[in-house]
């Protein structure tokens, strides 16, 4: 008996884990609440960062851009850099 609850446990922890996944998210569309759920070691004040560097600097054109950033370095950049997509939104 304790082992099975043991293993409901452990598959409701996991299958927990797969629905909070982070999705790709574009840089020049999403706000600080969407940048800060969904890139890893982002948080409120960094993704306010990522938000008003493109509000003055334009749009990103390239993911490297984000080094600009202040409080975004390389791992930070490396750790996000698949969920991180850069499309222009201007027509």
């Amino acid at each position: 008996m304790r082992i099975g609850k043991t293993l409901l446990l452990c598959l409701a922890l996991c299958l927990g884990a797969v629905s909070i996944q982070a999705q790709p998210i574009n840089i020049n569309q999403a706000n600080v609440e969407e940048i800060a759920e969904n890139l890893q070691q982002v948080g409120m004040v960094k993704a306010r960062a990522i938000v008003d560097y493109c509000d003055e600097h334009g749009e990103y054109h390239d993911i490297d851009q984000l080094l600009q950033v202040r409080g975004i370095g390389i791992s930070t950049l490396e750790l996000n850099k698949d969920l991180i997509v850069v499309e222009t939104i201007t027509e």
